[in-house]
């Protein structure tokens, strides 16, 4: 089954519009394409931005336990790495040294932090 789209005018297949149930056939009238370009498009006003920050902050609140533990794991995965990237702001020497390449990055600095494994808990 095949529907064509309001605003790019293409004949495409029913799959590719949303949901919309006030609409006869339960679809929407333009495609996933083109309503996501209008959304990118709104995002960048000012308006959609201050209500895209808002949104944000009311899912935050709303989900705070979520929100806590997804930042917990993320800074045990990424320990020595935030840690690296915190230090090499402050102008203190840094080497990381993985287990996978034996690469190292160096910024120079007064102050000394040897990272080693950034897998280590």
């Amino acid at each position: 089954m095949k529907k064509v789209c309001q605003c790019c005018g293409r004949n495409r297949k029913i799959g590719k519009f949303g949901k919309r149930s006030d609409n006869p056939d339960g679809k929407n009238i333009y495609c996933r394409d083109c309503m996501r370009d209008k959304r990118v498009r709104y995002d960048c006003t000012p308006v959609g931005m201050i209500i895209k920050k808002e949104s944000i902050k009311k899912w935050k609140k709303k989900n705070k336990k979520r929100v806590s533990d997804y930042n917990k794991n993320y800074y045990q995965e990424n320990r020595d790495r935030i840690l690296y990237n915190y230090r090499s702001k402050k102008n203190t020497e840094c080497i990381l040294i993985t287990e996978k390449s034996s690469k190292r990055k160096i910024n120079k600095g007064r102050d000394l932090c040897i990272v080693i494994d950034p897998k280590r808990k």
